[in-house]
Parts: C-alpha cells; structure tokens; sequence
C-alpha cells in the first residue's frame, strides 16, 4: 500500500454495505469527491472540505498520530486512514503539504506518484 494525501470535500453519509466508495473514520460514513460539483447537488452544503489520508505504512499511522491527534482515524477494524475536517478549502489545501512534511514525503499527486513507483519496481 502506497501513502496517500489528498485534499477533498467530504460527505457523511448513511452506511452502506453495498457502496464501495465509502470510508469509515470513527464510526461515521463519508463519500468523498475531489471537485464539489462531484457531489449530489442536494448533499453539497453538508459537504467539508477535509485532508485525508491513506498511510503507506504503520509508521506514518504513528508520526500522524503524534502530529493530529485530533483526526479521525479508521476503519474500526484497521487503522489504514485518517481524516482531518476543516472549515475552508484553503485551510485544507494549505495543510496537506504540512502532513507530506510530517509524514516524510514530497508533495505529489497521490495516483501520478503510485504509478511513478510501480513502473519502476518493474525495472
């Protein structure tokens, strides 16, 4: 599993067993979109612009805890993800390069990045 940081807006939503796209962080649903036009038009105002994260390795989960304590971690079963609720799509995207810094990684696209690296294990 490669680490993941990507700023979205955030949606709580019902539980669904049957929705793939959903994350659990604290015994909550969310479904998340990059652009707020992702979004059902009658959910956009309940939407958050949010950090989240998706953890490489078990420690990132620990230097992340010790960084924001205050975020939501999840799933309940494994702690693979996190998700830090903010007010402002600002304040999000100024605060996801803090969180590559703190994990030790250089701002990139999460997929351009994946990609980066499998090709490269092929060689």
């Amino acid at each position: 599993m490669h680490l993941c940081v990507e700023t979205v807006w955030a949606l709580r939503v019902p539980p669904d067993d049957e929705a793939e796209d959903l994350h659990e962080f604290a015994l909550a649903w969310y479904r998340f979109s990059t652009e707020p036009g992702g979004l059902d038009p009658t959910f956009k105002q309940s939407a958050r612009p949010a950090v989240w994260v998706r953890f490489g390795n078990a420690e990132h989960l620990e230097r992340f805890q010790a960084g924001f304590p205050e975020a939501k971690l999840g799933p309940s079963s494994r702690f693979t993800e996190a998700l830090i609720l903010l007010e402002s799509w600002k304040d999000a995207t100024a605060l996801q390069p803090k969180v590559l810094r703190l994990l030790g990684e250089e701002r990139e696209e999460g997929l351009e990045r994946i990609i980066r690296q499998d090709a490269l294990e092929d060689y």
